[in-house]
């Protein structure tokens, strides 16, 4: 799956000159965590609602309420956003827009073609698309299976639970140092003993199964 299939296109966007508590305002409203920051047409900054309460602290003083005010609306956009903006492609597959977050430390990824922007991935996105294709939220239940790397591919799993006339949601592999790895499986059943039992008589570890 590309970034183009999840990032959102309806982009709430400002300009430099925009006010910290216009900003501010519009996160509220939209109930947004990132504003792009635009100037004819072309991506130039992001800020985020940490920017903006980092903003909002650093300039809480002994003033009185009317001169803070006062202060925080000469505030601009330019002044707190951040420049260098990472960006995505809307051609880029969504595991390495999600790695790139992750390698960053970062929470949302602006989309743009040829310096224009036309969308951005959160992730929020991203786990949402995780949560959807693990099966969780609809009739299933979730079989973990302890194997060893060098051991069965996961063919002989799948097969395993064919035989056991049950149908397969998804399957993930987690690996760690050691010489096991976790098979999660998701099955479309709320009993999913038949899958347990076929595994469990080829040799597998089966952990599990919890319900959704």
């Amino acid at each position: 799956m590309l970034v183009e299939q999840v990032m959102q296109t309806g982009v709430v966007t400002i300009t430099p000159k925009t006010s910290l508590p216009e900003a501010l305002a519009l996160i509220r409203q939209r109930g947004i965590r990132h504003l792009p920051v635009v100037e004819n047409d072309a991506l130039v900054g992001i800020v985020s609602d940490r920017d903006l309460k980092r903003a909002m602290a650093s300039s809480a003083t002994s003033l009185d309420r009317h001169e803070l005010q006062y202060l925080l609306d000469r505030v601009t956009a330019a002044e707190i956003m951040t420049p260098a903006v990472i960006t995505a492609s809307c051609r880029l597959p969504i595991e390495e827009a999600a790695r790139l977050m992750v390698k960053e430390k970062i929470s949302a990824l602006p989309v743009t073609e040829e310096g224009r922007l036309i969308g951005i991935v959160t992730e929020t996105d991203v786990l949402q698309l995780f949560v959807q294709g693990m099966g969780a939220g609809e009739p299933s239940s979730r079989i973990d299976v302890r194997v060893r790397k060098a051991g069965p591919g996961l063919a002989d799993l799948v097969h395993a639970i064919e035989e056991a006339q049950v149908e397969i949601a998804s399957i993930m592999t987690l690996s760690d140092r050691s010489e096991y790895k976790d098979v999660v499986i998701r099955v479309r059943s709320i009993d999913p003993r038949s899958a347990i039992a076929k595994l469990r008589s080829r040799g597998y570890d089966v952990r599990g199964p919890m319900k959704v």
